[in-house]
């Protein structure tokens, strides 16, 4: 069982020194764990009840670990499909996130100032470099786009006809709920 120290990184370690330590390696482990068996876990990722406007997302956890190298953290993937007309309004999450959209035209409103988007290679095969997204101004991603974002706080919504399908990977405190609605 974890007690409250085991939940802290030390003062010594921010997140973001987490985050960058373990991007490399943690993003590879989870793509990797993502294509053996998946198992079930939807115990352990229950949400708290969603408000009314929640409407058309649904989560499926693909795998998670308890970090050894940073006690009381954790690194997991998840599908996150919205369906056309779906909406997350404004919430937050713990933790560092890596945000692929695999499909679809997703809708992304920045609620604080440190989304860092990358557009994915359309024809060079070379991504584009990061970009500060803006504060408060809806950004239209596409497939192959990602954010890398600390604590986010956010307003998301399909903007298309298809269903976008994001691929999250975090680093976030253990047992710390995936999403807090403000």
């Amino acid at each position: 069982m974890n007690t409250d120290s085991d939940r802290i990184v030390p003062a010594e370690v921010s997140r973001r020194d987490v985050a960058v330590r373990l991007a490399g390696g943690g993003l590879a482990a989870l793509l990797v764990a993502s294509s053996a068996s998946r198992i079930s876990v939807a115990a352990q990722d229950a949400s708290p009840a969603a408000p009314p406007a929640v409407e058309g997302i649904t989560t499926e956890l693909l795998g998670t670990g308890a970090l050894s190298t940073v006690a009381g953290m954790e690194l997991a993937l998840r599908r996150v499909t919205i369906e056309p007309g779906g909406r997350l309004p404004a919430h937050s999450h713990p933790g560092a996130h890596i945000i692929v959209v695999e499909a679809g035209t997703w809708g992304y409103t920045a609620l604080v100032d440190n989304a860092q988007l990358t557009r994915g290679a359309i024809s060079s095969g070379t991504p584009t470099p990061s970009e500060t997204m803006p504060n408060g101004t809806e950004v239209l991603l596409h497939s192959g786009d990602w954010i890398f974002v600390e604590e986010p706080q956010d307003d998301i919504r399909n903007v298309g006809e298809d269903n976008v399908v994001l691929l999250v990977a975090t680093i976030t405190p253990v047992g710390e709920p995936f999403t807090t609605f403000l």
